[in-house]
């Protein structure tokens, strides 16, 4: 019995050993082959530096040369491209990477999408993205399993970058819910005037988009979104309203002042602490009392938001200085003071 148990044991210290010894084969062999590839894809790119740099810089200094001839020196191309792409705004060059890659990668992409690899597919489907080759975008959606939330996430990025049109549909449609993160990300290739659109039905959003959508408006700056968003502001939803005020902030213009006077009295404190915010924006003859209001406010941040509005005025000083003399309100007092003494210690 005991026997038996050795033979068994060292039966099984044998298999250990040999999977061991099959695993490091497999390690070296992956490593040298990645060695191989990074030696073929520096060898690549530092024979052609000269080439592509002329072919970008120049016109007509296109050479065969370039051509990538194997899949290391297509990695190659990328890195190359990818490197341009994210380090010089230069639209010509884009165009050229663009042409280039709709010539003579294309082909490349279209079979690595139909590979039951996933990552090749996914690392196509990016390229087809940075490289904006829009011929591939119905053989993407083929390939691409629908219950896959990076798939599909990755198939609407193409769509906000390639197809607009068909973005609107589709993100109209679709159910499928993804982060306020990816909404922003997908909103952020999308120009103004699409945008708007979206915000004009925004009741047919996911709430994430709606929130996203508020967000990516109001960061791009345009003037022609403000009235779209102050309508927002009688929105039932109190997230809605506050990003839509946050917004209206970071674009820093205020087109009617009645507008905002009903925040001054808002229950949620956020709404009270963006108004006060807000009214920078306006003179402080309209907006004085309205900001010693907010300035005897429960909330710390309010009376403190409240007190640096009005000494960013050039009449905030003196104004501070009265408010403190006339009212009983300790909390607001103390702040007011703060506020003057941060002012005096910066001068």
């Amino acid at each position: 019995m005991i026997e038996l148990s050795i033979q068994l044991l060292l039966y099984i210290i044998a298999i250990l050993l040999l999977f061991c010894g099959v695993v490091m084969i497999y390690l070296i062999y992956q490593r040298r082959y990645e060695e191989r590839k990074k030696h073929v894809m520096e060898k690549y790119i530092q024979n052609t530096k000269i080439l592509w740099q002329e072919y970008f810089l120049e016109d007509d200094r296109f050479t065969v040369t370039l051509i990538p001839k194997n899949k290391n020196q297509i990695l190659a191309v990328e890195h190359i491209f990818l490197s341009y792409l994210r380090n010089i705004s230069n639209p010509i060059i884009q165009q050229k990477i663009y042409t280039f890659a709709q010539m003579y990668l294309k082909e490349y992409y279209q079979n690595e999408l139909k590979s039951r690899n996933w990552s090749k597919k996914m690392n196509a489907m990016y390229r087809i993205a940075d490289f904006r080759i829009k011929e591939l975008i119905s053989t993407c959606e083929v390939s691409i399993k629908r219950k896959h939330s990076i798939e599909v996430f990755q198939l609407f990025k193409i769509y906000s970058i390639l197809e607009k049109e068909k973005f609107i549909q589709e993100i109209w449609l679709y159910n499928y819910s993804f982060s306020q993160s990816e909404y922003k990300k997908l909103f952020s290739y999308l120009e103004v005037e699409m945008l708007q659109r979206l915000m004009e039905n925004m009741e047919r959003l996911q709430q994430a988009a709606q929130y996203a959508l508020i967000d990516t408006i109001a960061a791009k700056g345009s003037m022609d979104v403000i009235e779209g968003l102050e309508e927002l502001l009688a929105s039932e939803d109190t997230e809605i309203r506050i990003r839509t005020l946050r917004g209206l902030e970071r674009i820093g213009i205020i087109r009617d002042l009645e507008t905002y006077i009903p925040f001054v009295n808002s229950s949620i404190w956020e709404e009270r602490l963006m108004v006060a915010k807000l009214f920078k924006y306006a003179p402080l003859t309209y907006t004085a009392e309205h900001l010693e209001k907010l300035l005897q406010d429960s909330n710390w941040w309010v009376r403190s938001q409240a007190a640096s509005t009005i000494i960013e005025d050039p009449r905030g000083y003196q104004r501070l200085k009265e408010f403190i003399a006339t009212t009983n309100d300790q909390y607001a007092i103390d702040m007011a003071n703060e506020v003057l003494g941060k002012r005096m210690r910066a001068v």
